[in-house]
């Protein structure tokens, strides 16, 4: 009951024009960027940590743009789960998709990693308009049933599925006798989040500071020889956005350890250092410490 109503309210909130909804975003950014100061604390060590040469001045400058783009980007995931499929695709566009065609027509399965920079929910509920691959978006289970209710409904619009983590090992490794009919598939991953402390493999260096990171895609990649593709979203300004494809292993069972990993590190930075006010900075990614 609690479900459809809240779904009542963000559906005749969604039938705002644009415009107007951005008036609402900027009334959300003041309270939360100068009145709560939400997770402030947070994000400014963040970015102390991950910028030490820059200026007060210019820490602040990109925390506040942040916090906007942060507002922005929840009140866009509202219209996003009604809007349109126009809608939704005439704020996105997609560069180098080409590169999927190539790998479809190989009749290849394949991962895409990517971060948690916005607007992450268009590139998890779409790919470029050409593109026939089968979607796989891996995720983590909420425990609040309502929210995942809604992350359901927001990312399956577009014949986008979800796997939750602990099914995703054993359902790609049978995809091919169990989906093979249905074509390949690609399956994506967030990976920039924390992994629990019990679960940290491997350690590195990533925005200055030692970062522990997953290893479950690298290891899927190389025992299943999945081509590996990096996935970088920019935003480009309110509501617009551009995805954009670049391969990072083709042959991963010729990789060593932990270079996919590595590559993937390197490139996530290289898309932050392009916008780093893009980036999800109230994420506590260094909430572990190494030995």
């Amino acid at each position: 009951m609690l479900y459809h109503l809240l779904l009542g309210v963000l559906w005749i909130i969604s039938l705002l024009p644009f415009f107007v909804l951005y008036l609402i975003s900027d009334f959300f950014f003041f309270l939360g960027f100068h009145v709560v100061g939400y997770r402030k604390k947070v994000v400014y060590t963040n970015l102390k940590n991950a910028y030490p040469d820059k200026t007060e001045a210019e820490i602040h400058r990109i925390a506040r743009t942040f916090y906007k783009n942060l507002f922005d980007t929840l009140t866009e995931m509202v219209k996003l789960i009604f809007a349109s499929e126009a809608t939704v695709r005439g704020m996105c566009e997609f560069r180098n998709d080409e590169l999927l065609e190539e790998l479809y027509n190989k009749n290849s399965n394949l991962i895409i990693v990517q971060g948690h920079y916005f607007n992450w929910e268009l590139s998890l509920m779409m790919g470029g308009e050409e593109s026939k691959y089968n979607r796989y978006v891996v995720y983590k289970p909420l425990s609040d049933k309502i929210s995942e209710k809604l992350i359901f409904k927001l990312r399956k619009r577009f014949n986008t599925e979800l796997l939750a983590m602990h099914e995703t090992l054993e359902f790609i490794k049978n995809y091919g006798n169990t989906h093979a009919a249905h074509g390949p598939a690609l399956f994506q991953f967030g990976a920039d989040q924390s992994p629990m402390k019990h679960k940290i493999e491997y350690w590195t260096t990533f925005m200055n500071r030692e970062t522990p990171f997953f290893l479950g895609p690298e290891k899927l990649a190389v025992s299943l020889n999945l081509p590996v593709v990096f996935l970088d979203i920019q935003r480009v300004s309110r509501g617009k956005y551009y995805v954009e494809y670049s391969m990072l292993a083709e042959q991963p069972t010729q990789t060593s350890a932990f270079e996919i990993t590595e590559k993937y590190v390197r490139a996530i930075e290289d898309a932050i250092n392009k916008n780093p006010s893009n980036w999800l900075w109230s994420h506590k990614r260094w909430k572990h410490k190494k030995d």
